[in-house]
């Protein structure tokens, strides 16, 4: 670039900052796409009270609030999630209150047999590419050469004009032809399937994993004497959202091969196989 303007070869094409490019103009734009800043909606979650595996996951089911982890002291009880409701002003029917190591062994159990086995994809978006910008640019260069022509005087001077303008006329030729290609998605396949990053991450890791693929864990109130262990019938964990298709899927070949070991095991119905889990007898390997 010379005051604002670029540099121009004798095809009026921008002369180069150095022997070889480093990006394409496709690929200059795909860069640009990957920095741009993402919307809040898309942002990853905040990473706070790293021993709580599901904030952000776990409800209750009385009022749909999110339940929260209350720690105990050290030799005094257990650690609970619980329906913080009251803290915020609202009246719950029926808070709930749950052992954290039951809830967080659920879910996490739940989440292997429905997602485990799926691959894990990388989606790749490239933008595009549009000539638009460069041929309005070369147009605008080109009118603001065209303002000089009045003030040459030699024929030298109207020769150097004339080089110019058929250059940049040869460059907005070559720019006009050039296809117009619209922004597509391209899915990648890592070669990972979710238990094989559940199993190797952390904590963190692992809530990451649950918030961005959509899981939800509603609790029930509890019941006289379900202090022992933890009743099923308190807990649904779902997950709905991009994995539906694959968890559909799974579920189907879990029920054939169950089917085929049991004839008599009946299959759970369509696409809501994985909405009820609480009462699922199916299992399938991570």
């Amino acid at each position: 670039m010379h005051r604002g303007n670029p540099v121009r070869d004798d095809n009026s094409a921008p002369v180069m900052a150095a022997e070889k490019g480093i990006l394409t103009r496709e690929e200059f734009d795909q860069v640009g796409a990957l920095l741009a800043p993402k919307p809040v909606a898309e942002r990853p979650p905040v990473r706070t009270d790293s021993g709580a595996l599901l904030l952000r996951v776990i409800h209750c089911n009385g009022c749909g609030s999110r339940m929260y982890l209350s720690k105990a002291r050290p030799g005094k009880g257990r650690n609970v999630y619980q329906c913080s409701s009251y803290q915020y002003g609202a009246n719950c029917p029926a808070p709930s209150t749950i052992r954290a190591e039951w809830a967080d062994d659920y879910a996490s159990s739940e989440f292997l047999r429905l997602v485990g086995p799926v691959q894990i994809t990388r989606t790749l978006e490239i933008p595009g590419y549009d000539p638009q910008p460069e041929i309005d640019a070369t147009v605008a260069e080109m009118e603001e050469h065209d303002e000089q022509k009045g003030r040459r005087k030699s024929q030298a001077g109207m020769a150097a004009w004339q080089r110019r303008a058929d250059a940049l006329e040869t460059r907005l030729a070559e720019l006009e032809s050039r296809e117009k290609t619209e922004p597509r998605r391209e899915v990648l396949s890592t070669g990972r399937t979710y238990a094989d990053d559940w199993h190797a991450a952390d904590t963190m890791t692992r809530r990451t994993m649950l918030v961005e693929t959509g899981a939800r864990l509603m609790v029930k109130r509890g019941t006289k004497g379900g202090w022992r262990r933890l009743d099923l019938r308190r807990v649904e964990f779902t997950i709905t959202g991009d994995l539906d298709p694959a968890i559909e899927e799974n579920t189907t070949v879990a029920d054939e091969l169950a089917t085929e070991h049991n004839p008599k095991h009946t299959p759970m119905a369509g696409a809501s196989a994985h909405r009820n889990l609480a009462l699922s007898t199916l299992t399938t390997a991570a």
